[in-house]
């Protein structure tokens, strides 16, 4: 037998998955002319959208004329009325009081006020802040402190009482009623860690059991290393596509210095007087090829762009990868950067199946790839993710961490001989890595995957703005 017909023989004999898989590189300097479903939702005809605060010579809050408001916006484009202030970091002391008062809010409104870095990037909470959540309701509005760290990672408390999905009263009113504050934030010393202090009262006839409590929030040694710059202490919007309110604070004192609001004390204004249309709606996918972007990094032209965690409206922006199967190794790798990465918010790279429609990514059918998603206290894992043709699924809880508007290089390899041959995914982000190991079984019962790229993610939720480039990954050489 010759050595060419022996050559051939023995390639015959491989399985059929090992014999037709290959390296498929993509550079995307040009269009790829990749496929999508639902990945380009027109925005809906939102009302326009009107920020209108600063400077105003009202009392709602104060006692005299002269304090800071007016109606606030939630949008993705950030805006904000805050006085500069010299560049605050997790190691030093500082602190304010003051007053503040609703009189008007509406379903899905939002807004921050406290101290944070000027520079956002919208479509989420303010990256580097320390400060007061208010989500709004018609009848009023809910109440969090909270600090997110400059890598997006948070931790914090709920002021007036929350169950997620289940109990969410809004007993901060909107009637006007004066309401009290005190916020203070020590850093560590002395053995003693690193923590912030809240506690507030009304001026209504009937107290909320929760006014004059000291909330305490300790902060977890690893956020003092995260880079939190604060440049700024004032108002500004929440960075996610909803309602408006009306608020007003007076009365101010920052660290130990009463803050004078008799005249117009001009302070920094970015957004905060303008009506405009907005460009993202809430659910609007926005994601594809970019052809002038390099945010992932390299020349220009990428794929990405704004992907929602949606009940519905599923979502794909993928490559036909042939027919791909468990039997054989699966590997990807390439560049990322996310943008934006806002609560609440996820996204999915890998191989799927497109005939398994809303089924898919994680923890539904026919998924092998990486989950990018919270908690809201960590910001964004870097996760493995799997789901075989019958459903059953496995996680874990922990990876690398994406930090938002850092670029990374990453690598997915499925090996099925691994975990003694049940099978386990390994990915890389950066130079951290995290496995996830197959179940018993689940390796057994298949999948089929005819694509491989960007997967939207339910239930409902927020925003991320992500990008990719220079991929390469397994495709099959015979295409469906």
């Amino acid at each position: 037998m010759s050595q060419l017909r022996l050559w051939l023989l023995l390639l015959a004999m491989l399985p059929a998955s090992l014999s037709r898989a290959q390296m498929k590189s993509e550079s995307f300097d040009s269009d790829p002319h990749w496929e999508g479903q639902n990945n380009l939702i027109a925005p809906s005809k939102n009302a326009k959208v009107t920020q209108d605060f600063g400077y105003t010579n009202t009392h709602f809050a104060a006692q005299m004329p002269g304090e800071l408001g007016g109606t606030v916006t939630r949008a993705f484009a950030p805006a904000f009325y805050a006085e500069k202030i010299t560049p605050k970091t997790l190691n030093d002391r500082f602190s304010a009081s003051g007053t503040f008062a609703l009189t008007r809010t509406t379903a899905s409104a939002g807004f921050f006020f406290g101290w944070f870095n000027a520079t956002q990037r919208g479509g989420s909470r303010p990256v580097g802040s320390l400060g007061m959540d208010f989500d709004c309701e018609k009848r009023g509005a809910r109440l969090a402190v909270r600090l997110i760290t400059g890598q997006n990672q948070s931790c914090g408390t709920f002021i007036t009482p929350f169950v997620p999905g289940t109990y969410r009263p809004t007993p901060i009113h909107n009637d006007g009623t004066r309401y009290h504050w005190k916020m203070s934030y020590e850093p560590a010393t002395n053995g003693a860690k690193a923590h912030f202090d809240f506690s507030i009262t009304s001026d209504a006839a009937q107290h909320e059991f929760f006014e004059g409590t000291n909330f305490h929030v300790e902060v977890p040694e690893e956020y003092l290393k995260q880079h939190t710059v604060l440049d700024r202490f004032g108002l500004m919007n929440i960075g996610r596509p909803g309602g408006h309110a009306t608020v007003y604070f007076g009365n101010l004192v920052c660290d130990g210095k009463k803050l004078d609001f008799a005249d117009d004390p001009h302070w920094d204004g970015s957004g905060n007087r303008m009506v405009y249309e907005p460009e993202e709606s809430k659910g609007a996918h926005r994601y594809g090829y970019s052809a002038k972007t390099s945010f992932a990094g390299g020349s220009p032209g990428e794929i990405g762009g704004t992907v929602w965690r949606t009940e519905s409206d599923f979502g794909w922006y993928a490559d036909r990868v042939g027919p791909l199967n468990l039997d054989g190794k699966l590997e990807a790798e390439g560049r990322l950067m996310l943008a934006v990465g806002a609560p609440d918010s996820a996204v999915a790279l890998g191989w799927f199946n497109s005939r398994s429609g809303g089924d898919v990514p994680a923890n539904k059918t026919n998924f092998l790839g990486v989950m990018i998603t919270g908690p809201t206290r960590v910001g964004h894992y870097f996760l493995p993710a799997f789901a075989n043709a019958e459903g059953h699924h496995t996680k874990i809880k922990k990876g690398p961490v994406v930090v938002p508007g850092k670029p990374y290089e990453w690598k997915i390899i499925f090996d099925p001989a691994a975990n003694d041959g049940n099978g386990a995914i390994q990915v890389t982000l950066g130079d951290e890595t995290a496995s996830l190991n197959l179940k018993p079984g689940q390796l057994k019962e298949g999948a089929q995957f005819d694509r491989f790229g960007i997967v939207s993610v339910p239930p409902g939720g927020g925003l991320v703005k992500i990008y990719f480039d220079d991929l390469r990954y397994t495709v099959g050489s015979s295409k469906q």
